[in-house]
């Protein structure tokens, strides 16, 4: 790695809060299979099963970091031309309730890699994605990636991309060019949405017995080059876009568990991510 491109990492990582000096915290082996799920009670009296590992851990529900200029705007251009050029599926939409319902057209989408039913260990195939991925990774196993593509009038739903800890999702917007008036913002929520978000969130101000108050926690518009970092518990949406413009955002998904101990390891003398937190500070 290029020392150019450490001090572009280690700007993502003072973006992103991280402390350098501060060691992962030890995460308790404490998964679906070791621990099963547990049962809590709705306020409607009927009880709904949660991963055990929601249990445990701190307020997760403001782990939402951004980063600007992390990577140069003429390779932002690079990518997106090679993203246009790209086989765009159609239809797409943030979950199966909302594709069953169809309120709104659904997106584009282009899977790139990995699985969201099913952790397997792989490699990114596209060169061009590895550059990015090496740039923006906040020390996290790569889970799956792909590109979401919204015209004008196209807007998601809001959902949440994982139900368990130790889950984050990483966006990287490539549109060259974008201003605030192409609308398009991500848009953050308190995770009290329903029950089964409120059931999840028993670490934070908004769990079964908590504030029932639904309000926006933070809103990013889709500079491009921007970076965005969240746990993925949080209720988030992707608004509309309101011009002629094409937002292309590529997206990871991660985790920091599940790791195999087996596992060699490898050189990280020149990481500049070497025993950070993900999470960040508030």
């Amino acid at each position: 790695m290029t020392d150019d491109k450490v001090e572009k990492k280690s700007n993502v990582a003072a973006a992103f809060g991280y402390d350098p000096n501060q060691k992962l915290p030890e995460t308790p082996k404490l998964n679906q299979s070791e621990s099963g799920d547990v049962l809590v009670k709705t306020p409607d009296g009927k009880f709904s099963a949660i991963d055990a590992g929601n249990m445990i851990g701190k307020d997760w529900h403001r782990t939402i970091r951004a980063s600007d200029n992390t990577i140069d705007e003429r390779d932002i251009k690079k990518y997106y031309n090679i993203a246009m050029n790209l086989d765009w599926q159609d239809g797409w939409y943030s979950s199966e309730e909302m594709k069953s319902q169809a309120k709104t057209s659904g997106y584009k989408h282009i899977h790139l890699g990995g699985s969201d039913t099913e952790r397997v260990e792989y490699e990114i195939e596209q060169d061009w994605v590895k550059e990015i991925w090496d740039q923006v990774n906040p020390g996290m196993k790569l889970l799956r990636h792909y590109l979401n593509g919204h015209d004008k009038g196209q807007s998601g739903g809001i959902h949440i991309d994982g139900w368990t800890n130790n889950q984050y999702t990483l966006i990287v917007y490539l549109t060259p060019d974008w201003q605030p008036e192409d609308g398009g913002s991500i848009e953050f929520w308190t995770p009290n949405l329903n029950d089964e978000m409120r059931a999840i969130a028993v670490q934070t101000p908004y769990g079964l017995t908590g504030s029932d108050a639904k309000n926006i926690l933070k809103s990013y518009w889709p500079r491009a080059g921007r970076v965005v970092l969240f746990d993925a518990r949080i209720p988030h949406v992707a608004r509309a876009v309101e011009t002629d413009k094409f937002r292309v955002s590529l997206v990871f998904k991660g985790t920091t568990d599940g790791m195999k101990e087996e596992e060699p390891k490898k050189d990280t003398s020149k990481d500049p991510f070497k025993g950070t937190n993900i999470e960040g500070k508030d």
